[in-house]
């Protein structure tokens, strides 16, 4: 029902993909960055809550080797966009 405000779910792929995301049972609206094997951004996507079928796929900017979804509107407030460089920390 909430994600905390700095919080976020981070998907990791072995190999790029240019699969998009969905948003079905998902009860708040969400923003994915993706990037790419140089770590990179590619470009991040608003997404929208969906409880019936079909909903929509959003798409992936370019093969992409991991995402993170955050509280929509986080990347803009801090000023997150394509081209930024990532950088993954171990817990």
């Amino acid at each position: 029902r909430a994600l905390a405000p700095d919080a976020g779910m981070v998907f990791l792929r072995a190999d790029p993909s240019t699969s998009g995301f969905w948003m079905k049972d998902t009860l708040i609206p969400l923003s994915v960055a993706f990037w790419d094997e140089e770590e990179r951004i590619l470009g991040t996507v608003d997404m929208e809550p969906c409880q019936t079928d079909p909903c929509p796929i959003y798409p992936a900017p370019g093969p992409w080797v991991g995402a993170v979804e955050v509280n929509q509107g986080y990347f803009e407030e801090h000023g997150v966009a394509a081209g930024d460089a990532v950088t993954l920390e171990r817990g």
